[in-house]
């Protein structure tokens, strides 16, 4: 039987065409039924003949995660920890916010870039996760929110466990399945994607037109610290990043992301302030600032508020949009930098308060790399 999360519409068009001898229109039905209706069993689809839906039940399996254990946070944020493979685990985070909920997604199993101040990058990498399993994962929060929750969200960042470039192909793919308007309906510019700096696959975003906004993780002013910190930067220095960022062709009205996690006495000096807008000259961007989550237990400290509010301010001062971003689920260990499944860190108990229907143990987990 075949995963029906692994094709795009196109190729379900042509599968549908050519093994079955079904129209082309087929395969619109089907994303319907399925991502947007949520639709799993072939018996329902009712604007299918009885004999369609009896061939296409045979052909055709819908390997939606059910979540093994969800955290809900005292900020309304939730997290869900998936089981994907034999004995593999990955984490997704709905972050509640003013005006909108946010689905942070997973790419792979843990990560082999070792930020210093990521709980994933102590994991290592395991394996990559397939387009499949992206989508099922995104599928399995999207049924637990409408049917438990009664909401939804409208904006997706793929900032969970994983660097999403190193899984290019499965993360795009994906993607083109969340703007499909007969799949998720997602705008691009309700999609994000975050790097650590890939410049070889920024590069390729940007000329295949994926559907998605860009985030890079840059965190650092000089490559003497960002070596420290992020040991991507020995292979793609800051000089070549940023070189990159500014000869690429941005289409009007859009802006990088460039992510800032502030850890105090390393990288939220008086020396960095000044610097970074003169690294930032020439790219369309916006800057967020993200103080550190002391609780990740990584050795490293946040930093003053004072120092966040003089940070953002000076640099509006340059004419750049600048947001503090702070983080929502500490309390689960669903903030930036805090994702990491229990396989690979000490058991720890959170108190879950969930629908008496879906009540279940608290993930005994920690938690992702990611953010809003």
């Amino acid at each position: 039987m075949s995963d029906f999360f692994s094709y795009t519409r196109a190729e379900l068009e042509d599968f549908l065409t050519s093994t079955l001898s079904l129209p082309r229109y087929r395969a619109d039905q089907l994303f319907q039924w399925i991502y947007q209706k949520r639709v799993f069993n072939p018996e329902q689809w009712t604007n299918i003949g009885k004999h369609d839906r009896a061939r296409l039940a045979d052909v055709f399996t819908f390997p939606r995660l059910e979540p093994k254990y969800r955290a809900l946070s005292s900020d309304g944020t939730r997290k869900y920890l998936f089981s994907v493979g034999s004995e593999d685990e990955v984490e997704s985070v709905m972050i509640k916010q003013p005006a909108r909920m946010t689905l942070c997604v997973s790419s792979q199993v843990g990560c082999a870039l070792g930020c210093k101040f990521c709980q994933t990058g102590t994991m290592g990498l395991k394996r990559h996760l397939s387009q499949s399993e992206i989508l099922s994962q995104v599928m399995g929060v999207v049924v637990d929110s409408t049917q438990n929750f009664q909401d939804m969200f409208s904006n997706m960042v793929f900032m969970g466990m994983g660097e999403p470039f190193h899984n290019y192909d499965g993360v795009t793919r994906a993607i083109s399945i969340l703007n499909d308007v007969h799949g998720l309906a997602l705008p691009s510019r309700k999609i994000t994607v975050s790097t650590a700096g890939l410049v070889p696959a920024i590069k390729r975003f940007f000329e295949e037109g994926v559907g998605a906004n860009l985030a890079i993780s840059l965190n650092a002013t000089t490559n003497k610290v960002r070596d420290e910190i992020m040991p991507i930067n020995q292979r793609y220095p800051l000089e070549e990043l940023l070189g990159t960022l500014r000869s690429i062709d941005i289409p009007p009205r859009k802006r990088i992301t460039m992510e800032y996690v502030m850890l105090r006495g390393i990288n939220d000096t008086e020396e960095d302030l000044n610097r970074l807008p003169s690294l930032l000259k020439g790219i369309p961007c916006k800057i967020n600032l993200i103080p550190y989550n002391f609780n990740t237990g990584l050795g490293f400290d946040a930093p003053t508020e004072t120092t966040l509010h003089r940070w953002q301010k000076a640099l509006m001062r340059h004419n750049f949009v600048v947001t503090i971003r702070w983080s929502k689920g500490r309390d689960i260990d669903a903030a930036c930098g805090q994702l990491v499944t229990k396989s690979r860190k000490e058991k720890r108990q959170h108190k879950v308060d969930a629908p008496p229907s879906v009540q279940g143990k608290a993930p005994e987990s920690s938690s992702l790399s990611v953010l809003n």
